[in-house]
């Protein structure tokens, strides 16, 4: 929406600012939450530490690309290059709810067995 601003009538880009903002804000609380359901929620107990390293890891990952591909994708292309980019989230948000679902169906809730004293599984924790 944002980079319909530059072509728009002042009233209709302010309208559209307000639009991005919007929608800008709705998709920064739905990442997050979706980052605390999938790191906490789709994670076994004893491996939330993995999760959240991940989750962590691709966070960080996009924060280091981001420059470069804002500088050539967006700065580059101009009002395309937004378009390419807003089309690119786009695509990867309407993936996730699939990414869940294959991720709940093939990953069994139970533990590993827990260890008694003796190093052998303790069958009243398994």
């Amino acid at each position: 929406m944002t980079a319909l601003t530059a072509h728009a009538p002042m009233w209709a880009a302010a309208g559209l600012v307000v639009a991005a903002i919007f929608v800008h804000s709705l998709g920064e609380i739905w990442e997050s939450s979706a980052g605390f359901a999938l790191g906490f929620g789709l994670a076994p107990d004893h491996a939330q530490g993995q999760y959240q390293g991940l989750l962590g890891l691709g966070f960080s990952a996009g924060q280091a690309l981001a420059p470069a591909i804002l500088t050539t994708v967006v700065l580059g292309l101009g009002t395309a290059g937004w378009l390419l980019l807003g089309a690119f989230f786009a695509a990867v948000g309407a993936v996730g709810p699939a990414l869940e679902r294959w991720g709940t169906r093939t990953r069994s809730r139970q533990g590993p067995a827990v260890a008694g004293p003796g190093g052998e599984p303790d069958e009243a924790h398994a």
